[in-house]
């Protein structure tokens, strides 16, 4: 490969865009330098992604998440050759258009569930999914990408890890209560659907304290210039048990789809 330009930096590693010289395809390269990792949560972050990358790079390709070419490991770091997509985030879209009309919203968001719903069915759970991490195609189709806090789940099992964007994570992680995966993701979804419809976050505050309060209750407006079927999505979404929060195959058969 022949390096292009630099996309991205992190903690731990970058992302650039490159060039396979043989064929000339353009692909996004994430490099993570595990010499960096100060414990032993970063060391297992990174295995995790790199176990469900190799997954997706094999028999679990889909439409409306990024595809995985391969992932090597090399001089104590990994790279995970990625399709490059560069029609840019949804956040940047979010931002730059102030709110997203309902129309456009539901393919959109539509896209997204179908590719959470594939991965909850493959036993993977994101767990970091916001609108930074939902890029737009040349078409303007989602693509769902990193899953640097994804995990391989249980039906039977809890997970204890907190993780991800504060202002996207549902009441059982803020409260530190062990929880099932799937639900987690369907909260963060209810929180991307809020931001496009409405260009706000329902959960904002000034302190970490005062924000995690109102997450662990539930406590947004609801806007008026939303459709019945809208604010019926987000409250379903919203909900603040888990155990009665939507699914991602809910969502797809829901009235406002």
């Amino acid at each position: 490969y022949k390096k292009i330009k630099i996309l991205g930096k992190g903690n731990f590693g970058q992302v650039f865009l490159a060039e396979e010289i043989s064929t000339k395809k353009k692909v996004a390269i994430k490099v993570v330098d595990t010499t960096r990792f100060k414990n032993e949560d970063q060391r297992r972050h990174a295995e995790n992604e790199k176990e469900i990358c190799k997954l997706l790079s094999k028999d679990f390709q889909h439409q409306h998440i990024v595809n995985v070419d391969q992932v090597k490991v090399e001089n104590k770091c990994i790279y995970f050759i990625l399709e490059y997509v560069d029609g840019g985030e949804l956040y940047e879209r979010i931002k730059l258009e102030g709110k997203i009309d309902e129309p456009q919203a539901k393919i959109w968001f539509r896209e997204l569930i179908s590719a959470v719903a594939y991965i909850h069915k493959h036993g993977i759970v994101h767990r970091d999914l916001k609108p930074e991490n939902v890029l737009l195609d040349k078409l303007g189709s989602i693509r769902l990408c990193d899953f640097g806090f994804g995990k391989m789940f249980d039906a039977s099992k809890l997970l204890d890890t907190y993780c991800g964007s504060p202002f996207y994570a549902a009441p059982e992680m803020v409260t530190a209560t062990p929880y099932r995966g799937p639900p987690v993701d369907m909260w963060s979804c209810g929180v991307i659907l809020y931001a496009m419809l409405t260009g706000q976050l329902p959960f904002h505050c000034d302190t970490m304290p005062e924000l995690f309060k109102k997450i662990s209750l539930a406590h947004y407006s609801e806007p008026s210039t939303l459709s019945d079927e809208a604010l019926s999505l987000i409250k379903c979404l919203l909900c603040r048990n888990p155990k009665r929060r939507i699914t991602a195959e809910g969502v797809l058969k829901h009235a406002w789809l």
